[in-house]
């Protein structure tokens, strides 16, 4: 039910210091494995504040563009989902997993 490339909205909230906040799309980026297994599951914010940093990937949702936020990644409870919002192609997914790499130097 949960992949790895799909967008939810998500209840982030309560958050602490300049983390994202408030029911935002989110990126799933845990492997299919873990999302199976797991109550929890790995996502990266996403925004369309497009800043040009390094953490950041462009994507396009339901042509609407925005961000994804590698910088605030972080695990959340799957009763945080609220409602699948698509699937990014897999092209971009391919993306993501190389700035993920390339931030985290795996």
């Amino acid at each position: 039910m949960y992949q790895r490339g799909d967008v939810w909205k998500v209840k982030l909230y309560p958050t602490r210091g300049a983390e994202q906040d408030g029911i935002r799309p989110c990126l799933i980026v845990s492997p299919n494995s873990l999302n199976s297994n797991l109550e929890n599951v790995i996502v990266l914010p996403m925004t369309k504040s497009l800043k040009p940093w390094p953490t950041r990937v462009e994507l396009t949702l339901n042509q609407v563009a925005g961000q994804a936020c590698i910088e605030h990644i972080r695990s959340v409870s799957k009763t945080r989902l609220i409602e699948k919002l698509g699937t990014i192609s897999l092209d971009e997914l391919a993306t993501i997993s190389k700035r993920l790499q390339a931030t985290f130097a795996l």
